[in-house]
């Protein structure tokens, strides 16, 4: 179900914005990635309100590491994702400038409300940067005003079922971490960051496959950004993290690494092929099995 209401709300977050005209960059580099990210937002924050700030954390981290490694990689068994340089270069140099933030912090060994609020500015600052950006994904138009209220009505709906169903994903995964003898940490990291990540991984698969490449890269930029810094922010914001940090330097340092090569093969060779996709693949599975196999997360 959360998946499901996830793709209404991305499919009318797309025809309001058709209708209103909002531009082309701003949908895919922030209102389709916001609504493929509410699943990851509305666990974390759930999780974070009733106490469970790591599995939040976690699935902030994991889902960031799903997003680059897995969708691109999956994506890219389609076709070769090309890009122009000139478009994409100052927002992946802005993924990894972001990056590189949640790393400092738990180098400083601090994740707390100070560092929340840092993050939540990092997000508004990089609202504005992608909203004075110009450029075209072509996406059609033809949305009619007597549809505007079945629109606004799905979307609400379909709202409130990612809510309701989130809640019942953090109430599962405290179920299964007891069962499995698993840490909140490690369920945040793997299982949930990769159940709310099939939103991304659906929409951009079906964009790649109908030729929105660019629509699809804005949304995994976008989707990455977001997990580092509106989700993760929000979590320490409401239940700043107090346990031992070591439990996420896996996750953070598999961050780091998937944004440095993405950067490299966007800027570099101005898209992502078979062969790197498959390095994203393989990074992927050295990062689940890192984080399962890890004594400290255990």
């Amino acid at each position: 179900m959360l998946i499901f209401a996830s793709r209404v709300v991305i499919n009318n977050s797309i025809k309001l914005s058709e209708y209103y005209g909002v531009s082309q960059l701003a949908i895919g580099f922030i209102l389709i990635a916001l609504t493929v990210s509410l699943p990851d937002l509305m666990v974390s924050v759930i999780a974070a309100a009733t106490g469970d700030p790591a599995l939040g954390i976690g699935d902030a981290l994991g889902s960031t590491v799903a997003n680059i490694c897995l969708v691109l990689g999956v994506a890219t068994i389609i076709r070769k994702i090309n890009v122009e340089r000139q478009h994409v270069k100052d927002c992946t140099e802005l993924l990894l400038l972001i990056g590189a933030v949640p790393a400092a912090f738990l180098i400083w060994g601090s994740l707390g409300r100070v560092e929340g609020f840092i993050l939540l500015i990092l997000f508004v600052i990089y609202c504005f940067f992608v909203i004075k950006e110009k450029i075209s994904f072509k996406i059609k138009d033809g949305v009619r005003k007597r549809d505007l209220r079945a629109i606004f009505l799905m979307l609400f709906v379909s709202l409130l079922v990612v809510v309701v169903s989130a809640r019942f994903i953090v109430a599962s995964a405290k179920d299964l971490a007891l069962a499995f003898g698993l840490s909140e940490a490690v369920l945040g990291l793997t299982l949930i960051s990769f159940g709310t990540t099939l939103p991304e991984l659906a929409i951009d698969f079906t964009a790649i496959r109908r030729g929105q490449i660019a629509l699809a890269v804005g949304d995994i930029l976008g989707s990455s950004v977001i997990n580092l810094t509106l989700v993760l922010g929000s979590v320490l914001v409401i239940s700043p993290f107090k346990a031992n940090l070591s439990v996420f330097t896996i996750a953070i340092s598999f961050v780091i690494i998937a944004v440095i090569f993405l950067f490299y093969s966007l800027v570099k060779h101005e898209g992502v092929g078979r062969r790197q996709g498959f390095i994203f693949m393989l990074l992927y599975a050295a990062f689940i099995i890192a984080s399962l196999s890890s004594k400290a997360l255990g």
